[in-house]
């Protein structure tokens, strides 16, 4: 008897805490590929998550150029904020891409994160950024800003 009421208990508060545990995800991409391809692309993301548990919110950024001549541009803002009765993190993966001969990639992004709770223990955020160019002739260039709280 005290075994179903707890259980019921468990299950009732499961339901009631997801959609409080929502969480957020973007995926941005940018890809010129072929021969004499031009790609442009301006984005902006607000992601904000909270309730009973928090949760983290994800933000992927990729912009590549790969073959012949080709041009991909890309500007990005990504806004995340992250909060609760417990921390909750925030995650950004920047990448930036030049493959082939005579592509040119470039890339600004700006990235603000702010995570936390109401309990002392603060969550990490993680923002990964990276830039490559590879083959003959390749320019990939970036600019970017990340501010984690």
């Amino acid at each position: 008897m005290i075994r179903t009421s707890l259980l019921a208990g468990f299950a009732t508060l499961a339901l009631l805490a997801a959609p409080a545990m929502a969480q957020n995800v973007s995926n941005l991409s940018n890809t010129a590929a072929g021969i004499g391809n031009s790609a442009a692309q301006s984005v902006t993301t607000m992601q904000r998550s909270g309730g009973l548990f928090g949760g983290p919110n994800a933000a992927n950024v990729s912009n590549l150029a790969a073959g012949i001549g080709n041009t991909a541009s890309q500007g990005v803002l990504v806004g995340q904020r992250s909060g609760g009765l417990l921390p909750g993190g925030s995650m950004a993966n920047v990448s930036n891409t030049a493959a082939g001969i005579g592509n040119s990639a470039m890339q600004g992004v700006t990235v603000l994160q702010r995570s936390g709770g109401r309990t002392p223990f603060g969550a990490p955020n993680l923002a990964n950024v990276q830039n490559l160019a590879a083959g003959i002739g390749n320019v990939a260039g970036q600019g970017a800003l990340v501010r984690q709280r």
